[in-house]
């Protein structure tokens, strides 16, 4: 009888065990399938075009001199970077080959890596020179030429073309996809300031050596940074020049407002440490972004001067 019981109570824990268990295999099996959509990368080949309108003027002098030129064309460089997105994601780098003839055209090429692209839909956006959009940091060079590393055609001088459609995506059967887009038609994302300063006192005018500029808007809308798609940073530019001179230099702003006339406000710093300080108003018809605007010998009426004390100091505070 003990051994019937025994046998009964085993039966038992296993009918419950393979219960359990197959309802645990049904829990298993009704789960849904996740699908990841995996990322494929696209051979990208778009044709660029710079213009010489208002808004898209570029950086190669006009007349060959930059403290006199009145005009920046808008050309591309052979290798220079474009950067492009999807949305707020940087999805790869193009590099630019220029049209022989022609360098306001040229071919943009490389590869992109997404899961999102589809025909006739997707639009992206092509920005230059560089993936971080940031006007801080000048040095108040103007081209390659005067600095291969910090000058504003180097660093500073954004162009966009936004949006790009993309027209088709095709795979040639053996894994390598390719994109085509429409043309792409970038515009400047600022204006190139050329400066330089003078101290008026009554009649006389002397030039300020500038080691030093920060300049300020009334307006309050001078861009530091701008996130695409997103808000922009706006604060003061300061701009620091490797050596102190009274030539014109060059200073390149985003500003918020494209409309009203602007009274910009400029503290100078020469190369002795005195402080200068003045305005100048920017009539609205150069405010929109894209605009050369020449301010070469600015009068300034202000300076901070400090009187030498006859005391001695002989402690610290």
């Amino acid at each position: 009888m003990k051994k019937n019981i025994l046998l009964i109570a085993a039966l038992l824990g296993a009918m419950a065990w393979t219960g359990c268990q197959k309802i645990e295999e049904e829990l298993i099996e009704e789960k849904p399938e996740v699908v990841e959509e995996k990322a494929t990368t696209y051979t990208v080949t778009i044709l660029a075009e710079r213009n010489d309108g208002p808004q898209t003027k570029g950086l190669e002098i006009g007349n060959g001199i930059e403290a006199t030129t009145t005009l920046l064309k808008s050309v591309w460089k052979d290798g220079e970077e474009v950067k492009v997105y999807l949305g707020t994601d940087c999805i790869g780098t193009l590099t630019a080959t220029p049209d022989g003839k022609n360098a306001h055209l040229a071919t943009l090429s490389g590869t992109v890596t997404t899961a999102s692209i589809v025909a006739n839909t997707t639009t992206l956006t092509l920005l230059t020179p560089r993936e971080s959009w940031d006007y801080t940091g000048q040095v108040g060079t103007l081209l390659l030429t005067d600095d291969a590393a910090n000058s504003i055609e180097k660093k500073f001088h954004y162009t966009m073309a936004s949006p790009v459609l993309v027209t088709g995506a095709s795979d040639d059967g053996a894994g390598h996809w390719t994109i085509t887009t429409e043309d792409a038609h970038f515009t400047n994302q600022q204006s190139i300031y050329r400066i330089s300063f003078r101290y008026r006192v009554g009649d006389t005018k002397t030039p300020i050596t500038t080691k030093s500029v920060t300049i300020s808007s009334a307006n309050g809308h001078l861009v530091q940074s701008n996130v695409l798609g997103g808000a922009a940073t706006e604060g003061p530019i300061s701009v620091t020049l490797g050596t102190a001179t009274t030539n014109p230099f060059f200073v390149a702003l985003r500003n918020g407002d494209e409309t009203n006339a602007e009274v910009l406000t400029f503290t100078i710093v020469d190369d002795n440490g005195i402080t200068y300080r003045g305005t100048k108003t920017i009539p609205a018809e150069y405010k929109p972004n894209g605009t050369f605007v020449s301010v070469k010998n600015a009068s300034l009426t202000e300076r901070l001067d400090l009187a030498l004390s006859a005391t001695k100091v002989s402690t610290v505070l």
